[in-house]
């Protein structure tokens, strides 16, 4: 197994993310020999969340990766894992209804037995062709992802991009947006009933997550926030495979209902009280941990992690240097031209610019965010 990589916190931005997006590829690469050889239940997930961690990282990090991951190959990563997302829910909704079966009545059993082959065939078609298709494009993928990687990191020794940001300034600067996604999203979840919001928030956790991951090691405090985080993401995903569940159950009924398989529905009609159950448990536990004011304290040590990478890169002097003319080449008298003028906040980390260009009487502003590499 690939080893999380550490010390990246004094490396240049851009190869602070390149060390991490090799070591997904790692874990992903592992994880589809796995696949591959069959017979192994956790191979597919960890496949997946491999992807997953790969693409929120290449997101967090695309300003200083951005010669060589575009946008699109970004989407591609996140097509190839839920691709294979169907295969995974149905694999875990079997293993709860496993849990539970022994609870159901003779009478019940028919409607156990209708959900257990809907699921058996999702998990089927999940398992086919799905993933055959995603292991052969992952290889195509990790191929041409490592040359653009190697590609970036030899160019950026060669022209001293090493002496630009550096990764603890690159994380520091993210950690505020997510923590802040992540508080809003769990503000808007008031109820069972709010499952986008609690979605949403899911989504947020796990990029914060993410985020962190990789500086574990070398950060005091990330271990506790990643098992917060881990907690909520557990529980809120738990929520939502049940949601997704009961919304398969209800459909079963209905047709049951229409069709030849009338004698599911008891069976059915228990199982949607077990999910019920579940969901109520589950929303409390949320509410009682997290809604409200009591993620306060998850947020406030989020905060002292980022306060503490601040004083970690406060190394970091970033130099914007400006070349002036003595006068104009002869060859561009006459030719057309732009006056642009440039605003800036200084300080040691020149962060945003504002610029005001004005070209044959119109004038339009541009908002420009650093994410160069100045000279320290």
């Amino acid at each position: 197994m690939a080893r999380r990589p550490s010390g990246l916190l004094d490396l240049p931005a851009y190869e602070g993310a390149i060390h991490i997006a090799r070591f997904y590829l790692d874990r992903a690469g592992q994880s589809a020999v796995r696949l591959r050889k069959k017979g192994d239940d956790q191979a597919l997930h960890d496949f997946r969340v491999s992807l997953r961690r790969l693409r929120s990282n290449l997101q967090a990090y695309a300003p200083y990766l951005a010669t060589a991951v575009s946008p699109k190959q970004r989407k591609r990563i996140r097509n190839l894992a839920s691709s294979t997302g169907g295969g995974r829910d149905a694999e875990v909704q079997l293993a709860w209804l496993e849990a539970h079966q022994l609870d159901a009545s003779i009478d019940e059993a028919p409607g156990v037995e209708l959900l257990r082959e809907e699921l058996e065939r999702q998990l089927n078609e999940g398992y086919g062709s799905g993933v055959s298709r995603a292991l052969r494009k992952f290889a195509k993928l990790d191929e041409k992802l490592r040359r653009r990687l190697d590609d970036l990191e030899t160019a950026g020794r060669a022209s001293g991009l090493n002496e630009g940001l550096r990764f603890s300034a690159a994380i520091e600067r993210r950690i505020p947006e997510y923590a802040a996604e992540l508080d809003v999203n769990l503000s808007r979840v008031h109820a069972i009933a709010d499952e986008a919001e609690a979605h949403r928030a899911r989504i947020r956790a796990k990029r914060l997550r993410y985020l962190f991951e990789p500086i574990a090691d070398d950060v005091e405090g990330v271990d506790e926030v990643l098992v917060s985080l881990k907690g909520l993401q557990d529980l809120l995903g738990n929520l939502r495979d049940a949601q997704l569940l009961s919304g398969l159950v209800g459909d079963l009924g209905r047709q049951a209902e229409r069709g030849s398989r009338a004698d599911a529905g008891i069976g059915l009609r228990r199982i949607a009280g077990w999910l019920e159950a579940d969901q109520q448990e589950m929303f409390t536990s949320l509410r009682e941990h997290w809604l409200g004011d009591r993620s306060a304290p998850f947020f406030e040590s989020v905060e002292e992690i980022r306060a503490s990478l601040v004083t970690t890169g406060s190394a970091d002097i970033e130099i914007e240097r400006k070349y002036l003319l003595s006068s104009m080449p002869p060859t561009l008298e006459g030719q057309p031209f732009r006056e642009i003028e440039q605003g800036y906040i200084p300080g040691d980390r020149l962060q945003e610019r504002v610029r005001r260009i004005r070209k044959d009487g119109a004038e339009w502003y541009v908002r420009t965010v650093k994410v160069g590499f100045g000279i320290r």
